[in-house]
């Protein structure tokens, strides 16, 4: 069985060791962790009756990070953290695991989370295209080396038009398929569909409809189950038999996606006897008491500069809860007193300057009136949001976040979720520029 749910750095579940308990699954794949190895603890990385393996985001913080958890009684025998180079740029986005089979097979989990990048993102759209054609070049190897193959995470690409809400709509628009049919990042997955690996979703259901699995939050785009399928689990073609059921798991909410399982007959699995050096367990910083290098030589660094120091709240023996207003209170004690000191020459008599004698100004008319104009219009705020015209609701403002020359201009739109467009309940296309 495949789970994987993302954000686990923002503790979108409530309890994630009781939706594992819940789900009972073997292999569970995390994808945009967004977790450093510092920031990982022992709530994470220890679930009962599993290992964890966990690549961390080495190059940009709080970026990517994918993690496996396998149980122990699947043991892997090797786990790479590379993937033959898929993870150059050190961004934590792939994990393979190796696991040896009675009938003298590998099979080989991968885990993974390809960048994302739209044709107009220039350099990060080449760096979606370049990391595909490498993992399929990776799974290909794996495959003539006659290993069982799967490809479990977030393919961050729209293969199908079933898979899209918004292309499913314009399914009848000439224009807006050729443009679809001839994206360079659907070309290169569906050669992985072609010629090596099975979609396990579309094996069993090939013409169900809305199986989302991320939707456009900033739109509230699940409202509607206005989403796309960019979420997929792989399995190579010599195993399709094996496949006996997938899911979307739309009710679980708390992250832009949802998961997505799949129970996949592997007979034969025999754990290994000794755990991958990469495994959680071997992380120093997590073993009892004993505290990260980086904790202690902050620690030094601090006490080398503070002088004297206000001692912080002690706390009771007995557990009790901490509000915010305690933290907030903690945090006040524990700021520390430094003394500074400035060395003087005091073979020196200081200078005296003369006062200079200032030329009274005074602002004109003009310049009265327009600061006067520019204070009332600060104290009045913003209009009264205007009406859209598909529902004659009031609108909502909204920022342009992405880099351009609208990049932070305001603008008034519709705000009902987006959805079809035949939906009373979906947005419409009202748009209106905030006048300055």
């Amino acid at each position: 069985k495949q789970w994987y749910q993302r954000r686990v750095r923002g503790r979108t579940l409530d309890n994630f060791h009781q939706y594992v308990s819940l789900l009972d699954p073997d292999i569970l794949c995390l994808q945009e962790t967004k977790i450093s190895r510092t920031q990982l603890d022992n709530e994470l990385a220890k679930c009962r009756d599993f290992y964890s393996f966990f690549n961390h985001p080495l190059r940009r913080q709080g970026h990517a990070g994918v993690a496996t958890y396998v149980k122990k009684a699947y043991c892997p025998h090797f786990v790479d953290l590379n993937a033959d180079d898929l993870d150059a740029d050190k961004e934590g986005r792939v994990i393979a695991s190796y696991h040896k089979k009675s009938d003298g097979k590998m099979l080989v989990i991968i885990n993974v989370y390809v960048p994302c990048g739209y044709s107009d993102d220039g350099d990060k759209y080449e760096k979606k295209l370049k990391f595909l054609e490498k993992l399929r070049a990776y799974v290909s190897k794996l495959i003539e080396e006659n290993n069982d193959v799967v490809v479990a995470g977030d393919i961050n690409v729209k293969t199908r038009i079933i898979d899209s809400a918004e292309a499913f709509e314009n399914r009848n628009n000439p224009k807006f398929l050729a443009e679809w049919y001839s994206s360079p990042d659907k070309i290169v997955f569906n050669s992985f569909l072609d010629d090596l690996l099975v979609d396990c979703l579309r094996y069993l259901h090939p013409d169900k409809q809305e199986c989302y699995t991320c939707w456009n939050t900033q739109l509230n785009g699940r409202a509607n189950n206005y989403g796309t399928r960019i979420d997929y689990i792989l399995v190579s073609k010599s195993n399709t038999a094996l496949i006996k059921s997938c899911s979307v798991l739309s009710d679980i909410t708390g992250s832009d996606h949802c998961p997505f399982s799949a129970e996949i007959d592997f007979n034969g699995v025999v754990p290994s006897q000794t755990v991958p050096a990469e495994c959680t367990i071997f992380y120093p910083e997590l073993r009892g008491k004993q505290t990260s290098l980086s904790s202690i030589f902050s620690k030094r660094k601090a006490d080398s500069m503070i002088e004297e120091k206000i001692p912080l709240l002690q706390h009771n023996d007995k557990k009790r809860k901490v509000n915010r207003s305690d933290a907030a209170v903690q945090k006040q004690c524990s700021q520390t007193k430094l003394k500074f000191s400035v060395k003087k020459d005091l073979s020196q008599k200081p200078q005296a300057f003369p006062n200079p004698v200032r030329k009274k100004t005074y602002p004109s008319d003009k310049a009265i009136s327009s600061n006067a104009i520019s204070v009332k219009s600060l104290l009045r705020g913003l209009p009264k949001p205007p009406l859209c015209s598909g529902h004659h609701q009031e609108s909502s403002l909204k920022t342009v976040s992405k880099e351009g020359p609208n990049f932070g201009k305001r603008f008034y739109c519709c705000s009902l979720p987006i959805g079809p467009s035949s939906s009373k309940s979906s947005r419409c296309n009202f748009f209106q520029w905030l006048d300055k």
